[in-house]
């Protein structure tokens, strides 16, 4: 969805102020990044351009930049940033990043603020699907020359590039259940423990599901909602520096189509001499103000 008018823009920083009170009340605290990054290789997306006998890139993917850029600790962050991908026109993002915890625990907590994210922008119908790098990984072990061409299939949801590989009945047969399976229970200990930690009949696991940002490490997710024909969000489990991370990032464009928000108004409405004086008291406990002619 590209932003067009003021309207457009005031409502996107309406859904903004309401994702980033929810992203508060969990305790992550707000990053900014530079418009411009000098180009990697490493950095994801970005519209690329070159100064002075050097290459940037013009905002790129969030996750990649904190990954190759930046020092943190164990953190709990977010943004909401404009990320390019080759050309002018961007995409709105919403995203957190939870760094250095333990890992079913930190993805049970961001699938927590990413379902209260949406239950604050009244979007109520939506579902999350859990899947995982690490039982593809053991499933093709001893089908290794092959990962590429399944992948492949995992991303098309085309079963068929399996179906034509030279590999052995049982073995297609094993992959076919992985590729369809999709319930609220699993074999697999660490999705086990974030359906049990989270405790959502929203969230299900889906071993088809897969991301193509390369640096996912196992669990990753996608959120949907009927009322949309395309994912409003996701992310997974990675690396940070050595440190496990687990973060998502939301379309703020589909969004927009979803939310069911209005301006805020409670404040106080104040009229003449000394309303300023008594407006600036109340701003500064934290009450809204108007003062009006």
């Amino acid at each position: 969805m590209v932003l067009r008018g003021l309207r457009e823009y005031s409502r996107l920083a309406l859904v903004s102020s309401y994702l980033r009170r929810t992203f508060e009340l969990w305790g992550y605290r707000e990053v900014v990044l530079p418009t411009i990054e000098q180009y990697n290789g490493k950095l994801k997306g970005g519209t690329k351009f070159a100064y002075n006998n050097e290459f940037y890139l013009i905002k790129p993917d969030v996750t990649s930049r904190l990954l190759r850029n930046y020092e943190l600790g164990s953190e709990r962050l977010y943004y909401i940033e404009e990320v390019l991908n080759g050309g002018i026109e961007g995409k709105w993002q919403a995203g957190v990043e939870f760094i250095g915890g333990e890992p079913a625990f930190m993805t049970a907590e961001v699938l927590s603020v990413l379902i209260t994210a949406l239950e604050g922008l009244e979007i109520k119908e939506f579902y999350i699907d859990l899947g995982s790098l690490e039982v593809w990984r053991k499933a093709t072990e001893d089908v290794k020359e092959f990962r590429e061409i399944i992948c492949t299939a995992l991303k098309r949801r085309n079963f068929g590039l399996i179906e034509e590989l030279p590999i052995g009945k049982e073995k297609k047969e094993e992959l076919w259940r992985l590729f369809n399976f999709r319930g609220k229970e699993s074999d697999y200990g660490k999705l086990a423990k974030i359906l049990q930690l989270v405790d959502d009949e929203r969230v299900f696991v889906d071993l088809g599901t897969v991301r193509p940002l390369p640096y996912y490490s196992d669990v990753i997710f996608e959120v949907y909602s009927p009322g949309l024909g395309r994912p409003i969000g996701g992310g997974g489990e990675y690396s940070f520096q050595g440190k496990p991370a687990v973060g998502f990032a939301l379309d703020l464009g589909a969004l927009l189509e979803l939310a069911e928000v209005k301006e805020r108004r409670s404040q106080r409405y104040l009229r003449g001499i000394g309303s300023f004086r008594e407006a600036r008291r109340l701003v500064s406990m934290g009450v809204p103000v108007e003062v009006r002619m």
